[in-house]
C-alpha cells in the first residue's frame, strides 16, 4: 500500500494533503504545533491554512513528532518554508530516509551555499539524486482547494521517481507533467517568487498593465540568465514549468509574494507586510539568496537587484521603481 509523509503545515502542504487523500493515500502529517494537530484530528481541517477544505479523517494522521511521521512512509515530502529548513533538518538521523522517495515543494535557496532545496535535503540527509525530486507549478493552493484545472511539474534526474511519484498526484484537475531539470525548475521557481514581489510593487505604486508586460517580459530575460548559468541541460523558456509559472505569480492575486510586494509599496515594513499576509512571502528570504548567487555568477539582473536594495538596503520603492523605467527594455 501506498503512504506518504508530509513536513509543513501551511497552504502547500494542506493542498497537498487534500490531493493525497483524495487519491485514497494514507499521510502522515507532521505539524509543528499541538494545537494544529489536535483541530486536525477533531475537525478534519486545518484551522489556519485553507481551512474550507474538509480532509478524510480516514485517512490523516498528524502528529508533531517528526520522527514519528518521517518513519511511517515510504513516500516524504518536504513542503516547509525555506528558511525552515535547514532547522527542521538540524539533528534528523539520515537513516530515516535510506531506500526512500523524498519530494521537495520548497522555492527558495538554503543556507550560505545558497543551495536549491532538494539539493540541500539530497547533501544533508544522504538520499541519492535519484531518489530526491522538486515540485513545481504553475499553481496556486487556492486553486488546488477549489479543485480548478491544474498543472504539476514533477522534476528528478531519474524518470523511475517521477513516474512514482506522478501516481500520487493525478486528479481529474491535476495534469503531472514530468522534467529532468530538478536544478533548473529550482532557480526558476526562486527567481518567480521575486518576480511576483516586483509586480506586487508595481501595482502599489499604481503602474498599469503597460508597465506590467514590459516588466514580465524582462523577468523572462533574466531568469534565463539565471538558468543559463546552470550547465548540463538545454532549456525551453516557454515550456509552462518555467516561464508558465513566472507568469501567474506575477499576474494571480492569489500570489502572497505579489500580495507582500503591495504592502511594502504601500508604505509597510516587510515585517509588519509578513504579519498581515499571516503566510511566508517565499521570495523576501529568497532574493537575499538568489543576489548572493547572481553575483557569485556575474550576473547582470536589474529587477533581481532592485528588489534586494528596497528590502534588504532599504531603498526608495518609488525610486528604485523610476531606475527600472528607464532600464527596462
Amino acid at each position: 500500500m501506498i503512504e506518504v509523509s508530509v513536513v509543513g503545515g501551511g497552504s502547500w502542504a494542506t493542498a497537498l494533503v487534500k490531493i493525497l487523500t483524495e487519491n485514497k493515500i494514507p499521510t502522515y502529517w507532521y505539524l509543528r504545533r499541538k494545537e494544529q494537530v489536535k483541530h486536525v484530528l477533531e475537525h478534519g481541517s486545518n484551522p489556519r491554512y485553507l481551512p474550507q477544505v474538509k480532509l478524510d479523517p480516514l485517512l490523516i494522521f498528524p502528529s508533531d513528532n517528526l520522527d514519528q511521521v518521517l518513519s511511517r512512509a515510504k513516500n516524504i515530502i518536504f513542503a516547509v518554508p525555506s528558511e525552515a529548513l535547514q532547522l527542521v533538518c538540524n539533528g534528523l538521523d539520515p537513516s530515516l530516509f535510506k531506500d526512500k522517495i523524498v519530494l521537495s515543494t520548497i522555492k527558495g535557496t538554503v543556507g550560505k551555499k545558497n543551495e536549491v532545496p532538494s539539493s540541500y535535503l539530497s547533501r544533508t540527509l544522504k538520499i541519492p539524486l535519484t531518489h530526491i525530486a522538486s515540485l513545481a507549478g504553475p499553481c496556486h493552493s487556492e486553486e488546488i482547494a477549489e479543485s480548478k484545472p491544474t498543472y504539476l511539474s514533477l522534476s528528478c534526474v531519474n524518470q523511475i521517481t517521477v513516474d512514482k511519484l506522478g501516481v500520487l498526484f493525478r486528479r481529474p484537475y491535476i495534469q503531472v507533467r514530468s522534467n529532468s531539470d530538478p536544478i533548473g525548475v529550482g532557480y526558476a521557481s526562486i527567481y518567480k517568487n521575486v518576480l511576483g514581489i516586483a509586480s506586487g510593487m508595481a501595482k502599489g505604486l499604481g503602474y498599469g498593465d503597460n508597465f506590467m508586460a514590459v516588466l514580465i517580459s524582462n523577468a523572462l530575460f533574466e531568469m534565463q540568465n539565471i538558468l543559463e548559468s546552470i550547465p548540463g541541460e538545454q532549456r525551453n523558456m516557454l515550456n509552462s514549468t518555467y516561464a508558465g509559472d513566472l507568469l501567474v505569480t506575477g499576474y494571480s492575486n492569489n500570489s502572497r509574494n505579489r500580495r507582500f510586494g503591495e504592502l511594502i509599496a504601500q508604505g509597510h515594513s516587510a515585517e509588519l507586510a509578513v504579519n498581515k499576509l499571516g503566510m511566508v512571502a517565499e521570495g523576501y528570504g529568497a532574493a537575499r539568496g538568489l543576489f548572493d548567487y547572481a553575483n557569485e555568477q556575474g550576473l547582470n539582473l536589474p529587477i533581481l537587484e532592485s528588489i534586494y536594495e528596497i528590502l534588504y538596503r532599504n531603498q526608495s520603492v518609488e525610486s528604485k521603481f523610476k531606475e527600472l523605467e528607464e532600464t527596462l527594455i
